[in-house]
């Protein structure tokens, strides 16, 4: 949805500016311009739909659809990312689930949501949610913040984060603890704590390689990235639930980096 606004916006503000306000000469002017109306009306579209967002619960289809086509847009019309799933047949349609991933760049959640055919959450560092609008949409979508100045907020999103898998909603969570070492794909780092929800929640762990952000600071958005994802197959809550964090963290740290 949010990517057809941006491209009917796209068209109808260059061939209307063509017709009526100038000369085909000028045609490639109103292109330039035309990117950011464009984007400016799909922002519109999407801010508009935060009432509904705010009062419908954060599982509800309406919610899952216009989150997932806000990623789509940002992935592909902005970012201008070129994305290749594979192994998209591991990812459970249902149940208790979360899903761990790489993390070294801001995209890795948006395509995260472009991989999902599920409702999913976040927990996201705090400071995300001083962004006004992103601050809301999370909100909005019963992610739960990493306070890392409090142990005691913290331990309260836990909780609230391991009662919204049990009801099922899945939940991503980048273990690394945030961006490490922007230029080396494979993980460098692993929070054994990452794992309490996953073992506290009794839910299945999906593990997922994310190749090719590290080259989208320096080519989006001129030129396109391509990016690579692998859904490796699920492990199972039963084959984990006598194993430490840590253990799961060795265990999840070689998986997600091998090659």
């Amino acid at each position: 949805m949010i990517s057809a606004v941006f491209i009917v916006s796209f068209l109808a503000f260059s061939i209307l500016m063509t017709l009526f306000a100038g000369p085909w000469t000028l045609f490639p002017l109103w292109l330039v311009l035309a990117y950011p109306i464009a984007f400016l009306m799909a922002f519109l579209a999407l801010a508009s739909t935060l009432p509904i967002m705010k009062r419908i619960r954060h599982d509800h289809p309406f919610k899952y659809y216009m989150t997932k086509s806000a990623a789509v847009f940002l992935n592909h019309l902005i970012m201008r990312l070129k994305i290749t799933f594979h192994g998209l047949e591991n990812i459970p349609e249902s149940g208790r689930l979360t899903v761990y991933a790489n993390h070294k760049s801001y995209a890795d959640p948006f395509i995260i949501l472009e991989m999902m055919p599920r409702p999913i959450t976040f927990t996201p560092k705090m400071g995300v949610y001083k962004l006004f609008f992103i601050g809301k949409w999370l909100k909005y979508l019963n992610a739960f913040p990493i306070d890392r100045t409090s142990d005691r907020n913290t331990a309260r999103a836990m909780v609230d984060a391991i009662k919204t898998v049990k009801d099922g909603m899945a939940m991503a969570i980048f273990p690394e603890g945030g961006i490490k070492d922007r230029d080396e794909e494979l993980m460098v780092a692993m929070r054994a704590g990452a794992y309490k929800v996953a073992t506290k929640a009794q839910s299945d762990l999906l593990p997922v390689r994310i190749k090719g952000t590290t080259e989208i600071k320096r080519r989006a958005p001129f030129r396109s990235t391509k990016i690579s994802v692998t859904i490796l197959p699920v492990i199972s809550y039963e084959s984990i639930k006598g194993m430490s964090t840590s253990d799961i963290a060795e265990m999840m740290f070689e998986q997600i980096n091998r090659v």
